[in-house]
């Protein structure tokens, strides 16, 4: 398997660069010690050489002074914006915390002014998807993106993960897609509607993946291992990763599944369906 996390684990996952954007500026002027553990940070750290390679910018790549200098790494997300075209949850959240940022930097004018400059920038971009929303079907958009996710979970795309990871690879990608714009910006019937679909389709699923039906029960054990695969560990890493912003309290579920060098939660079913699994992380993932 090849050593690059977008060629290995990611190559059918694209939400893993988004997210990883919103990670970054989550980091930027950041005075409190990150809270991932040490091989997720080396995940988040692997995917930004990798974009690096593929946005602009990454000449800084070689000397190490990207992640050192706010005012670099917010041109660098301006660039993967430009690349990645996020939806409205990444746009949002790096909006949120761009303007959050503009009241912490003090006397430095250059970051002050590609603070300004770069929340303005997304601010736009948010409005800019919020008007359009009249414009669009997003209902039709979401159903579509549903489905093509659901095709590439039937086709095996995600099957090094475990059957329960797979699931949660899954609502992921709709998760930070058209799928999850359209249960952002829709009304409350539209978006429950959108949901009560997707826990039945993910239930199917899932109980499809191990031949079992929807309501069969199996111990937890049973839907959390991970196949034997060339590259194990990265797979299993990566999907910490994406999972990372889980609690073991409040998304026992989602925690269980992708955390699985801890304990399973106190929360998490020791006999489960798919149903009970499917339909758990559905609402953990979109109502987090």
């Amino acid at each position: 398997m090849s050593s690059l996390l977008m060629e290995g684990p990611g190559r059918h996952v694209s939400c893993l660069g988004i997210k990883l954007m919103v990670d970054l500026a989550k980091g930027i002027h950041q005075t409190r010690p990150s809270r991932l553990a040490p091989h997720q940070q080396t995940i988040r750290e692997r995917l930004t050489q990798e974009l690096m390679h593929k946005a602009p910018l990454r000449q800084w790549a070689a000397s190490g002074s990207l992640m050192h200098n706010d005012v670099r790494l917010l041109q660098w997300l301006d660039q993967l914006a430009g690349l990645l075209s996020p939806g409205h949850l990444a746009i949002s959240l790096v909006a949120d915390r761009l303007s959050k940022l503009q009241a912490q930097a003090g006397n430095d004018a250059g970051l002050h002014a590609q603070l300004e400059m770069l929340s303005t920038q997304f601010q736009q971009r948010m409005t800019r998807l919020e008007t359009q929303r009249q414009k669009r079907d997003l209902p039709a958009e979401a159903h579509q993106h549903c489905e093509q996710v659901l095709e590439r979970w039937r086709g095996g795309r995600y099957n090094a993960w475990s059957p329960a990871g797979r699931c949660y690879v899954a609502l992921e990608e709709l998760r930070w897609g058209a799928f999850g714009e359209a249960v952002r910006l829709g009304t409350a019937d539209e978006s429950e509607t959108l949901l009560a679909r997707l826990r039945q389709l993910a239930s199917e699923q899932l109980a499809d993946s191990v031949n079992a039906s929807a309501g069969t029960r199996h111990f937890y054990h049973y839907w959390l291992t991970t196949p034997p695969a060339p590259g194990l560990m990265d797979y299993k890493d990566t999907l910490s990763w994406l999972g990372d912003w889980s609690d073991s309290e409040r998304q026992p579920v989602a925690w269980s599944v992708t955390q699985t060098w801890q304990s399973v939660a106190l929360g998490m079913p020791r006999l489960c369906s798919a149903t009970r699994l499917a339909r758990a992380m559905v609402d953990e993932v979109f109502m987090a």
